[in-house]
C-alpha cells in the first residue's frame, strides 16, 4: 500500500498505511463518542423522558428496544461477513443505517411535542438505530482487527475513548447550560442538531481508513444455518475459559444496564435537582472514563487482556454501593465518576480480550455469541427493574446494592480465568 499524505496546515506528512489508519481510526473514535456524549443516553434520554412520563418502566424500554434489536441481527449477519475480502464498505452501509434515524426524531421535534406523538416516534427511531448497530457490530469489530497494529488494538481504543471523554467534561458543561436556558422541544433539537453533525464527522473518518484485500479467509458460504449455529455452540462447549468470560461478562452487564438506566432519573427525582444537573453528572462520568480508558488500553496492551477485568469490577461495585448511600446530587455525581472510570476500562478491554480467545478468520462469531449475550441481558434486565420499582417492590438504594454484588460476583469469577496470552504461549 502506498504511504498516505496528512495536510497539516502547509505542512505535508507521509504516513504508512498502519499509522494513517490509526489516526483515522481515532478521529472516527472521537466524533462518534461525542455524538453518543451530546445525546447520551445515560443523561440527556432519561432526563428527556422523565420530562414526557413519570413512568420508570418507560425508561426501562429504552434499553429494551436497543439491545434486543442490536442482538438480533449480530448471529445472522456474522455468516455472511466470516472471510470477506473488504470489510469497509459493510461497516459504511450499517453505519449510516444506525444513525439515520436521529435525522428522524430531529425531523419530528419540530412537527410535536408531547408524550403520546414524540415517545412512540422515539422507540421506532430506537428500533432503527438499533438494528444498524447490530449489523455494524460483528464486521467492525473484524474490520478494526485488521486494519489496526495488533500492539496498538487497546491503546488505540483507549484513546478512541479518552479524548472524547475529556471532550465530554466541555460538552457536559454546555448541555447543562441549553438544558437550564432552553425549554423542551428546543433544548433537545439543538443537541440532535450537534449529534447529528458528530456522526457526519465519524462517518468521513471510516471513510478514510485504508483496508488491504484479505484472500483465501475460511467463510461459512455453503454452510446450512444448523451448521453454523452448531458451530456457535461449539464455542461455548468446547472453550472453557471464553465460557466462563462471557459468564463473567453477563454479571457485570447487570449493574452497567441498571445504573445507566436509571441513576441519572434517581438523581433528578430523590434529590429535587433540576434538569441542568444532568450535565454535571456529564462532566463527571466522562472525565473519570478519560482516565479509565486510557488506564485500561496501556494495562491491556503491557500486562494482558485479562488484567482490566480484575481491576473495573471493583469500581463498579463502589459506584453502585455509593449511589445507595444517598440521592443527594453531589453523591451521584461521585458514583458517576466510579462507574466512568470502570465503564471505560470496560469499553477498552472487550474487544482485544474476545480477539484473543478466538481465530482470526471467527472473529466476528466470537463477538457475536459475546454481544448476543451481553445485549440480551441488557434488554431484559431494566424493564423488569422498572416494573419491580413501579410496584414498590424495591426501592433504587436496594436495587443499586444488589448490583453491587452481582459486579463483585462476575470479579470473583473473572479472577479465575487464566490469562489467553499465558494459554497460548
Amino acid at each position: 500500500m502506498d504511504r498516505a499524505v496528512l495536510q497539516v496546515g502547509g505542512l505535508s506528512l507521509a504516513l504508512s498505511p498502519s499509522k494513517w489508519n490509526v489516526v483515522c481510526h481515532f478521529l472516527d473514535g472521537v466524533f462518534f463518542s461525542a455524538a453518543l456524549i451530546s445525546f447520551s443516553a445515560e443523561m440527556v434520554i432519561p432526563t428527556m423522558i422523565a420530562e414526557l412520563s413519570d413512568s420508570a418502566l418507560m425508561l426501562g424500554l429504552v434499553p429494551l428496544i436497543t439491545q434486543i434489536c442490536w442482538v438480533l441481527p449480530q448471529t445472522f449477519y456474522a455468516k455472511k461477513i466470516e472471510g470477506l475480502a473488504y470489510k469497509k464498505p459493510a461497516v459504511l452501509l450499517c453505519a449510516f443505517l444506525g444513525r439515520a434515524g436521529w435525522m428522524v426524531f430531529l425531523v419530528s421535534l419540530y412537527v410535536h411535542w408531547g408524550a403520546a406523538f414524540t415517545l412512540p416516534v422515539f422507540f421506532v427511531v430506537m428500533v432503527s438505530n438499533g438494528l444498524g448497530s447490530g449489523l455494524v457490530m460483528p464486521v467492525w469489530a473484524d474490520w478494526y482487527a485488521k486494519t489496526v497494529p495488533e500492539n496498538m488494538w487497546a491503546r488505540l481504543l483507549g484513546m478512541r475513548a479518552a479524548a472524547p471523554a475529556v471532550l465530554g467534561v466541555g460538552l457536559g458543561k454546555l448541555i447543562q447550560w441549553i438544558m437550564d436556558v432552553r425549554p423542551a422541544p428546543q433544548r433537545y433539537q439543538i443537541l440532535l442538531i450537534l449529534t447529528i453533525v458528530f456522526y457526519v464527522l465519524s462517518f468521513l473518518s471510516v471513510m478514510l481508513v485504508k483496508e488491504e484485500r484479505h484472500e483465501g479467509l475460511p467463510t461459512q458460504d455453503g454452510k446450512t444455518w444448523a451448521g453454523y449455529f452448531r458451530g456457535l455452540g461449539l464455542i461455548l462447549a468446547r472453550q472453557r475459559d471464553f465460557r466462563m468470560f462471557l459468564i463473567a461478562a453477563v454479571l457485570l452487564t447487570v449493574p452497567t444496564a441498571v445504573m445507566a438506566t436509571f441513576l441519572t432519573k434517581y438523581g433528578l427525582t430523590s434529590s429535587g435537582a433540576g434538569s441542568g444537573v444532568a450535565g454535571t453528572f456529564t462532566m463527571f462520568y466522562f472525565a473519570a472514563m478519560a482516565i479509565g480508558s486510557l488506564a485500561g488500553g496501556l494495562i491491556s496492551d503491557r500486562k494482558g487482556v485479562l488484567v482490566p477485568f480484575r481491576v473495573f469490577p471493583l469500581f463498579v461495585a463502589g459506584g453502585c454501593v455509593l449511589s445507595a448511600l444517598s440521592p443527594n446530587w453531589t453523591v451521584v455525581s461521585a458514583a458517576w465518576a466510579l462507574l466512568g472510570f470502570a465503564w471505560g476500562m470496560r469499553v477498552v478491554a472487550f474487544l482485544p480480550a474476545v480477539f484473543s480467545f478466538a481465530e482470526p478468520h471467527r472473529r466476528p462469531s466470537y463477538s457475536s455469541v459475546l454481544f448476543t449475550a451481553l445485549g440480551g441481558t441488557a434488554a431484559v434486565l431494566p424493564p423488569l427493574v422498572g416494573m419491580v420499582k413501579d410496584a414498590d417492590v424495591l426501592d433504587f438504594p436496594h436495587i443499586f446494592l444488589l448490583c453491587g454484588a452481582t459486579a463483585l460476583g462476575g470479579w470473583v469469577l473473572l479472577l479465575r480465568i487464566p490469562s489467553p496470552e499465558a494459554a497460548s504461549s
